[in-house]
């Protein structure tokens, strides 16, 4: 019954192995382009072959690094929650406290004390 079943199931790994080995995969990397950044700077700017090709998901990024110190750009976040401004996205997140004060041995002696508490409750329900 064993030697069936091993059987059965290497049977059924070698097709499934078949069926992932067709492989539609086509390499991209390496393909020399057929235009230049200028003639596609071009055709974007272009509105006939814009209008053709208009997607709302087309981001110019004119300008990556900004000017701005973490401060200001701290102070205008602040201006904005204090004009109703900003906080009413569902998408912002604000992180108020990303790095942890606590040391490692501090997080590990709470961890310790809460499994005593537990294991001490446990105990006292009978468990």
């Amino acid at each position: 019954m064993n030697i069936k079943m091993t059987a059965v199931a290497l049977a059924i790994i070698a097709t499934s192995t078949v069926a992932f080995a067709a492989d539609d995969f086509v390499d991209y990397t390496n393909v020399p382009s057929s235009s230049t950044r200028a003639e596609v700077r071009a055709e974007l700017n272009n509105p006939a072959a814009r209008s053709a090709m208009q997607s709302a998901e087309f981001v110019e990024f004119t300008q990556v690094a900004g000017g701005k110190t973490r401060a200001e750009v701290r102070a205008e976040l602040d201006s904005a929650y204090a004009q109703g401004l900003a906080g009413r996205q569902s998408e912002f997140v604000e992180f108020t406290q990303v790095a942890s004060t606590r040391t490692r041995e501090d997080v590990r002696n709470e961890a310790v004390q809460a499994a005593k508490a537990s294991r001490s409750a446990i105990q006292r329900v009978g468990g």
